[in-house]
């Protein structure tokens, strides 16, 4: 049998050095962690269509909620590469809702974010509203938790997956009511931003912000939030949500509710490269805006001589949602703050991004751009 010829000794270090190119290669392109994670949940989906509407389509509230989800998560991908997205279905599938919410745990993730489509008895309710875990306020966030809730009915093994929790009974909802839930100030905070946007920006009927016991945003354990994009029960709004226009408008009021909450809560972590929601600079001033360099997040005060400041001297705190936020200098044109940042990441703050100030507190960079263009 022949023996295979050894490679020459000339080919030995070419082989070797296309070996440590594709080592570097490899390395180059290997996925960062990511800065936040966001769950998105198509409500229903397979047997259960969740309400029907007028009748007058064949499109249920299964498949608005899941072409607004996808497209969601299709702008928050191309938008926000530091971002991860993961849907909770992606296709016309029926996920318990037990399934939906250890899907949330399990990814540890950031926000979580369910999307329905309401219903009522009469034509003429409308108007979107968003809901977070809480005591009930009215009759009305009830009846709506109730009605969302009894998708549990459709699944098997109902009984043993929901011992103890029977949706048609008030008083389970008083006893999830007690549940502890250290999130619901950034529930609110994203709710807002949501109802801001579909009210400001779409044009919507506002109905607010609402606590109510929604199984899947009272069991995850992150900021959770269940979205009612209108009432297919209305003729108006009905039509409006299954149209292509509309239902790219809705998926777009939330992705720049998502990138405000986002930008309010970016996680800095100095050894981490935060990729920014806005990297337009802005060589005017604008009255009563500064900008400072954020360099470091902490759920505890840091003392000015902690080492993750590196040294540097004049750093401020401000609080935000419980976070202690660092930021380095005040400068009244963004250009400049922006080359502040690029020296700061130069120098290990890899994370370091630049945040807006408006008469002391922090807004999105995103409504600066935008007050920045209005003539």
């Amino acid at each position: 049998m022949k023996h295979l010829k050894q490679p020459s000794k000339l080919l030995k270090p070419a082989v070797l050095a296309l070996a440590i190119v594709a080592v570097f290669v490899s390395g180059a392109f290997t996925p960062l962690e990511p800065a936040m994670v966001v769950v998105i949940d198509a409500g229903h989906g397979g047997k259960d269509p969740g309400n029907l509407g007028t009748g007058r389509y064949s499109l249920t509230e299964k498949d608005v909620t899941l072409d607004v989800s996808n497209k969601l998560a299709e702008y928050i991908t191309d938008k926000m590469p530091d971002v991860k997205v993961i849907l909770t279905r992606t296709d016309d599938s029926f996920p318990k809702l037990s399934s939906r919410v250890k899907i949330a745990n399990n990814a540890e993730a950031d926000v979580f974010i369910s999307i329905h489509c309401d219903a009522f008895t009469t034509e003429n309710a409308r108007g979107c509203g968003t809901y977070v875990m809480g005591m009930h306020k009215t009759e009305e966030s009830l009846n709506s938790a109730m009605r969302e809730n009894a998708s549990i009915f459709k699944e098997d093994n109902y009984e043993k997956d929901y011992e103890g929790f029977d949706p048609n009974d008030p008083d389970t909802y008083i006893a999830l009511s007690l549940r502890q839930n250290v999130f619901l100030d950034n529930s609110l905070q994203l709710g807002s931003l949501i109802q801001n946007q579909f009210r400001d920006k779409v044009g919507r009927k506002d109905r607010g912000v609402r606590q109510a016991g929604y199984y899947v945003i009272s069991f995850t354990s992150m900021p959770s939030v269940l979205v009612e994009l209108g009432f297919l029960t209305n003729p108006n709004e009905e039509d409006f949500l299954h149209s292509e226009d509309g239902r790219t408008y809705m998926a777009s009021a939330l992705f720049r509710a998502f990138r405000d909450y986002r930008d309010i809560h970016s996680p800095v972590i100095s050894d981490k490269p935060v990729v920014e929601s806005e990297t337009e600079p802005m060589s005017q001033i604008t009255d009563g805006v500064t900008f400072s360099i954020q360099i470091a997040s902490s759920p505890t005060e840091l003392d000015k001589s902690d080492p993750v400041f590196r040294g540097l001297q004049n750093v401020d705190m401000y609080l935000s949602a419980g976070q202690y936020k660092y930021t380095i200098g005040k400068f009244s044109v963004a250009e400049e703050a922006h080359m502040k940042k690029k020296e700061l990441r130069d120098q290990g703050f890899k994370g370091a991004f630049v945040a807006a100030f408006k008469d002391g507190k922090r807004v999105p960079m995103s409504r600066i751009l935008e007050e920045s263009k209005s003539p």
